[in-house]
């Protein structure tokens, strides 16, 4: 990727390691489904004029939405409530290496040895961060999380594979088709809905302003914006920074505990990251070197 391609990545991973923070103040005053139904109502009001969609491709969008929408952010609003911010940012990371997988299966997309070199040391990192014992720990919330990873991974094949519809009408179709299942889901297995939100503090409304606006528009329109320029194996090891994001903001801001064990994990999934995005930006230097002597020569 060129340097473009690059900063993108990294903002888009800044942004969402810091919603794990939004994320679970959200869910700790309102419940975790309402919460994602008023997510996509904004996100549908804000993002109405997108709604337009080649008819040829309704289906896609439908089978994206309910991958996205239900069986990554539901699941993971959901899980999110019984776990601390570092556990659900390093074990979500399983999605990479989902999404690596499923490119190789359903695009036959490759990865070199210096991609794969970096991609070792991040999951490497991703493994002994994930092997760190936490106690009190959830295991039935783990295991939705993993749930989580693989369906964001499946759904960015999916996003991938669509053409010719934009990264806002992609958010906007599926914030209109997930949030009638969010409020069914909040009906049928919560209660004190209305309640919670009258007593909910400002906190609460800049979180939830911040998983609208900068996770859900910026975060997402960039994400979309990459695959639809670049391989995902390029693009997916970025995403293995979230992590690092996401335990030095919960160690910071929720008191999460740092043991020596996190911070060498961290360091690898940063080595393993870094090598990937130094190797990228020589590679395409080197390309343009080439296209523009041989534009010359020509």
């Amino acid at each position: 990727m060129p340097l473009t391609g690059v900063l993108a990545a990294l903002a888009t991973v800044m942004l969402w390691g810091c919603n794990f923070i939004a994320v679970k103040y959200a869910v700790t005053q309102v419940p975790p489904f309402f919460v994602t139904a008023l997510r996509f109502t904004m996100l549908t009001l804000l993002l109405s004029p997108f709604l337009r969609v080649p008819r040829d491709q309704i289906r896609e969008i439908v089978s994206y939405a309910l991958l996205m929408g239900v069986g990554h952010f539901a699941v993971l609003f959901y899980a999110i409530q019984f776990l601390d911010i570092s556990t659900t940012g390093i074990v979500l990371q399983l999605g990479t290496p989902f999404v690596v997988l499923l490119a190789w299966l359903m695009l036959g997309e490759t990865f070199g040895i210096w991609r794969m070199a970096g991609m070792t040391s991040a999951f490497c990192g991703i493994v002994i961060l994930i092997g760190v014992p936490t106690v009190g720990v959830d295991v039935p919330s783990l295991l939705l999380l993993v749930v989580a990873a693989f369906m964001w991974a499946l759904s960015s094949i999916r996003a991938k594979q669509m053409k010719n519809v934009s990264p806002f009408s992609l958010i906007a179709w599926m914030a209109l088709i997930v949030t009638p299942i969010s409020l069914g889901l909040s009906y049928l297995t919560e209660t004190n809905q209305i309640a919670s939100i009258q007593s909910a503090d400002l906190l609460f409304w800049c979180s939830f302003a911040y998983m609208v606006v900068a996770s859900s528009i910026f975060g997402y329109g960039l994400w979309y914006y990459l695959l639809n320029r670049y391989d995902v194996t390029a693009v997916a090891p970025y995403n293995l920074l979230v992590p690092l994001i996401a335990v030095t903001s919960g160690v910071m801001i929720m008191g999460d505990e740092l043991t020596p064990i996190k911070i060498i994990g961290g360091g690898m999934i940063l080595a393993g990251v870094t090598l990937i995005t130094v190797r990228q930006i020589v590679l395409s230097r080197r390309a343009r070197i080439v296209a523009s002597t041989q534009g010359t020569a020509t």
